[in-house]
């Protein structure tokens, strides 16, 4: 579990472990850290990644700082303060508002910050998934959806495969968490 925040007095990108008083800021060298955010960019929030190779294209020939700036501006845009809200745990990103004064100026705003999230899901599982996250039974899932019980079910078991999930209620906490469905 990582806590990242910007320094505002340097401007730095930091982060420390939860559980470990001690705050680091984001070097070059700290190539484990790059990789997980970037990683985690490139899977869940595939926009923002490409935003972002594009952003700093200039600087891809020298991939150790190209990943570090990619990582840098995820930090910056996407974690606010040194907070008690854990913001990287169990494989996945918990985004924080950032005030950001050039917000209204960002030829990136809600791509990089505050990004969409990516499923992998297909639009039939989608659906599905949604339907249950907002408490419909599968029998009532296959008669709006105008489709039978058994691809309900076909459906749901895909999507939690997708998802590496085993059940619907890890389902719900997942796609809380991720803020899925957030416009519900």
């Amino acid at each position: 579990m990582i806590e990242f925040y910007t320094d505002y007095s340097s401007g730095q990108a930091m982060y420390r472990f939860i559980g470990e008083d001690s705050c680091r800021e984001l070097k070059e060298s700290d190539t484990e850290i790059i990789k997980l955010i970037l990683d985690n960019s490139k899977e869940f929030y595939p926009e923002q990644y490409a935003a972002l190779e594009k952003e700093y294209a200039k600087s891809s020939c020298n991939k150790r700082y190209f990943d570090f700036l990619r990582a840098r501006r995820i930090i910056n845009c996407c974690f606010g303060e040194n907070d008690c809200r854990v913001d990287f745990d169990r494989g996945f990103f918990n985004f924080e508002l950032v005030k950001c004064p050039r917000m209204a100026e960002c030829k990136y705003y809600k791509i990089i910050c505050q990004p969409k999230f990516n499923t992998a899901l297909t639009e039939r599982e989608n659906e599905v998934m949604k339907m249950y996250y907002q408490n419909v039974s599968t029998e009532d899932i296959a008669e709006k959806l105008f489709i039978s019980i058994h691809t309900v079910n076909n459906h749901r078991k895909s999507a939690l495969r997708k998802l590496n999930l085993t059940s619907l209620a890890e389902f719900i906490a997942y796609a809380f968490k991720k803020k899925m469905y957030e416009s519900i």
